[in-house]
């Protein structure tokens, strides 16, 4: 589901703040969220194409049944369904990166956090600087403050003046269009081999080329179902050869039929 179905949603169980990021940390940050729970929540997360760091500043947050959140979360690109179980009152801000936008603040390859949450204090030098985040974060009068502490934390942080061009203009390509995509096609528009590709897709975005186009896929299918389209029209208007496809891509990501899923309660 997109982004403003998924905000329509949220805003019927929690309060929502959404902001553009800084004309700085546009190449590489979507948009700022600050989501409140005043109610125990739980809620599901389709794989998707951004990385997303998140700050819980009040309560916090169970990840897929288990673990509790980290303070300071890095979710790397997932290619399969993840749950959240809010407490009462959790409170968190969140910056959606675009799919080549967090390895501009990361020294190591985002391959390593693909399918994981880890640990913003783990990865970022000087977490000493985190904790004094979260206590600005929490101490802060409003939201605007909080999105504007987090800019200044992260424009500190930034390592280029933009996202890895070739990588940039293969994910655009990817995300135009609504045909096949073949990975002999994207390296002569690109100009890189296959190999060199690979690598530096990954190194960049966090999985090869070939899972991303599948994210993008399914994730404009599930966009044309949430708008009224039936799970035919769905699949072929994103590139699915036929309806069995997208169901059997589908099935795997979530662990059910999309028929089913969409009885239930509407995931992002």
């Amino acid at each position: 589901m997109g982004i403003s179905s998924y905000l329509a949603h949220a805003r019927s169980i929690a309060q929502v703040m959404q902001q553009p990021p800084h004309p700085a940390l546009r190449p590489f940050i979507q948009r700022f969220l600050v989501v409140e729970f005043p109610a125990f929540h739980r809620d599901a997360h389709l794989p998707d194409t951004s990385p997303v760091a998140a700050f819980s500043f009040r309560g916090g947050c169970r990840m897929d049944g288990a673990q509790w959140a980290p303070l300071a979360a890095f979710t790397g690109l997932r290619e399969t369904l993840r749950t959240h179980e809010h407490c009462h009152d959790h409170a968190v801000l969140l910056a959606t990166f675009t799919p080549v936008g967090a390895a501009a603040f990361l020294r190591t390859s985002l391959e390593e956090f693909s399918g994981t949450t880890a640990d913003l204090a783990g990865i970022l030098d000087r977490p000493g600087e985190l904790d004094r985040l979260h206590q600005q974060l929490a101490g802060a009068q409003n939201h605007g403050r909080r999105i504007a502490l987090l800019e200044d934390f992260l424009l500190a942080r930034v390592r280029v003046s933009a996202p890895d061009p070739l990588v940039t203009a293969a994910v655009a390509w990817f995300e135009q269009g609504t045909g096949v995509k073949r990975i002999g096609d994207l390296t002569r528009y690109i100009g890189l081999s296959q190999s060199a590709l690979e690598r530096r897709f990954r190194k960049v975005v966090g999985l090869s080329p070939k899972k991303f186009a599948s994210l993008v896929r399914l994730r404009h299918a599930v966009r044309l179902r949430a708008n009224g389209a039936d799970f035919t029209a769905a699949a072929h208007g994103a590139g699915y050869f036929d309806q069995s496809h997208f169901i059997n891509d589908f099935r795997r990501a979530t662990g059910s039929a999309p028929d089913a899923f969409f009885r239930q309660a509407p995931a992002d």
